[in-house]
Order: C-alpha cells, then structure tokens, then sequence
C-alpha cells in the first residue's frame, strides 16, 4: 500500500469516493464520507493521513472536514444542504475528475484495497456505516482480547451506540470480522 505523501493525494481519495458513489447512484453525505474513509483506513489498511478522534456519530476526523470543505471550494464537490431530509448531500462537481487525476498515483496504489471496502460497504447507509465504523474504531482503541470476544465487543459497543439493537450490533459484528478474515 502507498502512504498518503499530501494533501493532493487525500485530495483525490475524497474525490475518487464522491465519484465512487454517483456511479453506483449512493447517497453521500459528510458522515458517510467520513465514515467510509475510517473504513478504508482501518479495514482497508490504506494509510489515508487522517487521525479519528470518537464523536457522537462515532470516527470522525476534523481534518477530513475541513478537507471536504477545500474540496468543494477549489470545485471538486458539490456540498449543499437537504432541510427536509437534514443532511449534507455530496455530489460531483466540474474538477472532480482533475482531482482524482491529480492523486492518480495513489489511488491506483490502493485501489484493490479501497474498492473492496466500498465493494463491501459503500452502497450502506450512513446509519449503518457508523455501526461499521464505530467497531473498526474499537478494533484499534479496544484491548484486543475484547475484540476478540464478541460478546464483550457488542456490550462495549451497545455501550456507545444505544440506538442499535443487539441483532443489529451482532450483525455488524461478524460483517466486520468476516471482511478482516478475507
């Protein structure tokens, strides 16, 4: 895998998942952005530059938004504002493609490995996506033993993520392993 070596190359990361996403016709908000570069990250082992701190809606990276906010700046996205849905809706835009190119390198470097985690996740919603996050997230910052366990991880992760039931949970669970043991 190839390290991310600047911002043009998360640059082209966010772009790649915007175009990503209008080909396969997916919604794509700024918390599934968010989470599906946590994905690719942890999941994915593609070093994408971007730290993750736990936040409400779980990993969330303060500089993969205030990226996306550059992005839709210089052209590369469309970002506007959905009231009646309240959310974010992310979209292509004129130098999105420029973007891409321009990160070109990388991109082709992690390619196989972001596109299986999109093949596997990217078509989920941002509900779900945060379930998936939120136990990649745990991977990393829990003992490994618990993550091991599954029964403790699901209690550990019921405790952050109430709004979740224990089957939903327990799904998401073996969904993330059985994507790890490939």
């Amino acid at each position: 895998m190839a390290r991310i070596t600047g911002k043009i190359d998360q640059y082209a990361l966010v772009a790649f998942l915007i175009a990503q996403a209008a080909q396969a016709r997916n919604k794509l908000g700024k918390k599934a952005i968010q989470k599906k570069v946590h994905l690719i990250h942890e999941l994915g082992g593609v070093d994408t530059g971007y730290r993750f701190s736990f936040y409400t809606y779980g990993p969330f990276s303060v500089n993969l938004a205030g990226d996306l906010d550059v992005i839709a700046n210089s052209g590369g996205a469309k970002v506007s504002y959905d009231d009646r849905d309240n959310h974010y809706q992310i979209d292509l835009s004129e130098h999105t493609d420029q973007m891409i190119q321009r990160g070109g390198e990388f991109i082709e470097k992690n390619r196989a490995a972001i596109e299986g985690v999109l093949e596997k996740f990217g078509s989920r919603t941002a509900k779900d996506l945060e379930l998936f996050s939120t136990i990649a997230y745990l991977r990393r910052h829990a003992p490994p033993e618990e993550f091991e366990n599954i029964s403790e991880l699901a209690e550990h992760v019921r405790s952050l993520k109430p709004k979740y039931s224990e089957t939903e949970i327990g799904t998401a669970i073996t969904e993330v392993k059985d994507f790890l043991s490939k």
